[in-house]
Parts: structure tokens; sequence; C-alpha cells
């Protein structure tokens, strides 16, 4: 049975309500700087590491509007974010201090391992992987911050799933929100737990349950989900399950997107293996792999249709794939040996670290050149401290 206003619902998604032959049917694009951090366990941390170092290099960290994060790309925005106050930027926008604030801290976390902990701990009785993970990440990172001590500029975005409504839930200092339950103005949450609920890779580090009885979630438009439980308690997983390049808020509010994707590939398998446990892993590592792949052709139609300015960047590809002269030299088998890493949240070596740094750099280096946003001029990757 239809419900009532349903069929109002679907005709506002067709062309009549488009917003300047906006794709996206955006309201609110602005000329503004977008960066987008994808998801990927440490792998994507280290790796988005090293695309900061360049964008900071090249005075465009400070020229961002909008960071939006995933998974392992929350955890290195969510130290960015808590930590800009402290950045020294010099007349020209390079902050000075990037190393000893941000990368020395989270090239150390990233060398401590933390799943298997967590994991064991969820054995417990009354026990959560999640809260295990929630307390590492404050204990060596985030140190009892909330929401409410980032910047205000760029605005942080991170991303978690709504196991309750299939939605995402945004966690930012100005609101937190899931469209189907409401918005929460100026949340009061401790920052480590909402990077927990956007890494909590399903299903052994998820879910992660927020409270939000001490929060008032008011009801926005199309809200249809406004009651409890839902206004109550979140219930989140890996913001990568709804969207592991972090574009939701991104694309429907800048002019310009900066991507930065350390996500994993699904391998070719000559005999996949017939049993239903492989077969249906498989499966769904296909459907996640479709799903990225989708929000990638809408970027790039965007990007060539001139709706937005685009440069993208990705773990499995060398600087000579972007069609420039002078990338910083990373072969094709390094960049290769970089996307087979793995995507957990256990150590990761010191010559792994600098392999993704590395990879992160020579990836925005090349990306920007390739889209013409700085000239093709040798650049060198920089001694990491």
């Amino acid at each position: 049975m239809t419900e009532p206003g349903a069929a109002e619902d679907i005709q506002s998604k067709f062309v009549k309500n488009g917003v300047g032959g906006d794709f996206l049917q955006a309201r609110k694009v602005e000329d503004k700087i977008g960066l987008c951090l994808s998801g990927g366990g440490y792998r994507a941390t280290i790796y988005h590491l090293g695309a900061l170092i360049r964008l900071n290099e090249l005075g465009y960290l400070a020229r961002i509007d909008e960071v939006a994060s995933v998974s392992g790309g929350s955890i290195a925005a969510g130290f960015l974010a808590l930590k800009w106050s402290d950045l020294d930027f010099d007349a020209s926008g390079v902050a000075r201090n990037l190393y000893h604030e941000v990368v020395v801290p989270l090239l150390r976390f990233v060398g401590i391992g933390i799943d298997t902990r967590a994991i064991l701990y969820s054995f417990l009785p009354g026990c959560a992987a999640a809260d295990s993970i929630a307390r590492a990440y404050d204990r060596h990172l985030y140190q009892g911050a909330t929401l409410q001590d980032l910047s205000d500029r760029p605005r942080f975005t991170f991303m978690a799933t709504n196991l309750q409504t299939g939605s995402g839930w945004r966690f930012s200092k100005a609101y937190a929100a899931d469209y189907r339950v409401g918005i929460i103005d100026k949340p009061d949450l401790p920052l480590s737990k909402v990077v927990a609920a956007s890494s909590a890779f399903p299903p052994l580090l998820s879910p992660v349950a927020i409270d939000l009885t001490g929060q008032r979630v008011k009801a926005a438009a199309g809200a249809d989900l406004h009651r409890p439980p839902f206004t109550e308690r979140a219930v989140l997983t890996d913001g990568g399950v709804y969207d592991n390049l972090g574009l939701e808020r991104v694309w429907k509010r800048c002019r310009t997107i900066l991507v930065s994707d350390a996500g994993k590939t699904i391998p070719e398998v000559g005999k996949p293996g017939g049993r239903w446990v492989g077969q249906t892993y498989r499966t769904l590592n296909i459907i996640q792999q479709q799903v990225q792949n989708s929000r990638q052709r809408i970027l790039f139609g965007m990007a060539n249709s001139g709706q937005r300015n685009v440069v993208y960047w990705d773990i499995g590809s060398a600087p000579e794939q972007y069609g420039i002269e002078h990338g910083t030299a990373l072969s094709r088998e390094e960049a290769r040996e970089a996307a087979d890493l793995r995507t957990r949240l256990n150590p990761f070596s010191s010559v792994e670290q600098r392999l993704l740094v590395k990879a992160g750099y020579a990836g925005a280096d090349a990306a920007l050149k390739a889209r013409g946003f700085i000239p093709d001029i040798p650049a060198n990757f920089p001694v990491l401290p």
C-alpha cells in the first residue's frame, strides 16, 4: 500500500525540482574547497598523511573549507581537527609545524595495534570491541576532547552508517544529523566515540552505540523517524559502508573537491570458492566495490560536465598513470605494494609507513598537476623525521 505523500516524494526526485542543472540537485554549492578522506584502516590513515603533507607544502591545506572523512580517514581527520588551532601557518599558508603536531604523533600511533585486543575484549560479558577502540583513540590521540573542541574552519565532518535506518550519521562541531532521525545542534560528544563509530569495521569492531538522551534531537524536514528509539540511541557502523569516499557532504557543498582514496579493491579470483561462507563474503565485497564504483562515476561525471572541479588520487596508481611528466618517484610496483597492504588497525612498521606516506604524497602531487592546479615541475619527497 502506498503511504500518503509517497507519490509526491517520488516526483520530487525528477528534474522539475533540479537546481541550476546540478546533477545532485545540490542547493548549497559554493566556491569552496572540500577534502574527502576515504576509509581503509591504518593504511588509509597513513596514506592520507602523505597527501596532507603535500597539500600543506603547496599552501592548499590552509585553503580547505570542508574536510569529510570515513573510517581510517577519520582517524587522521580527527587528530588534524584537534590540532588545527596549534598549526603555525606562515604568510603563504604553509603550516611550519605540521610534522611535529600531526605527522609524528599519528605515525607513532599507527605503530600500535588495537584491533586484536578489542576483539578479544568483546568476548567478555557485557563488553564491546568498539568501546575498547574508542578508549584507545582517546588514550593515544584525543585525550578527552569532544566535538566542541574542534576548529570552526575548516569544518570537519565524520561519517558513520546508521544500522537502524540504513542512512548516514554526520558528526561535526556545528551539528550531528541523520536526515531520517533529526538534527543535534552543537553536539557535545566525545571525539574518540565519534571516530570509533566512523571506523567501526563490521562485524568484528561494530557496532558503536551512542547515547543520545543527553542531546536535543530536533525534527528536520523529511525526518520520518523522529521518535524513540531512533532519537534516544544511535547504533552505528563504519562510515565506509554508506560512503567509503566520504563524498556525501562535500560534493553537495563545494565547487572544488579533492578526493584521497585509500580504499581496497576486490582482487581477481580464478577459482572462487563454492562454499556458502566464502561465496557470501566475496559477494558482499563485490556489492561494496560496485557502490564505490558508482560514486566514482558520479564524481567523474560531474567533473566532465563542468559541475565540479575534481582532483582525485588513489592508492593503487603511480604518478606516471596521471599523464604528467614530473611525478614524485613512485613506481607502479610500489603503488601496487601500497595498495596490497592490509586495512586493519594493527601495527604498521616504519618501512610500511614510509611507503604509504610516499604513495599519498605522490598521488596528491600527481593528481593536482594532472588537473592543472599546480605546475608540472619536479617535487622531491621530503625526509620524514
